[in-house]
């Protein structure tokens, strides 16, 4: 018979989770929904793996790596230039938390339409 494992529940932060501080965790998770749009926005796109290369001024590896979910090779700024060169708005919003917590990001792409 084995032995089961705790369960334990999340934070409702993946990053926080895994040990990243809290400016980690929301540089990451700001990285982690731009790139999880430029994966949709390139599965959505017409054309070969290279020809969306071409689009986009990289080689087809990038493209590659990019649906392969290879995210650390890819800055922000990258992951929204390529965005942009797919015709997409980047939407950013930030205002004060709520008094009495702390700061946070939030990531609402799920709920938008793209």
């Amino acid at each position: 018979m084995s032995k089961e494992e705790p369960f334990t529940s999340g934070s409702g932060d993946i990053f926080k989770d895994f040990g990243f501080s809290d400016e980690e965790a929301a540089a990451l998770t700001i990285k982690a929904s731009l790139f999880r749009t430029l994966q949709k926005a390139l599965k959505e796109t017409a054309g070969t793996q290279t020809e969306l290369a071409e689009r986009l001024g990289v080689a087809q590896p990038k493209i590659s790596d990019i649906l392969n979910g290879k995210m650390s090779g890819f800055s922000v700024e990258r992951v929204a230039n390529y965005l942009l060169k797919l015709n997409y708005e980047i939407c950013l919003d930030a205002h004060p938390a709520p008094e009495g917590s702390s700061g946070r990001v939030i990531d609402r792409s799920d709920l938008l339409a793209v």
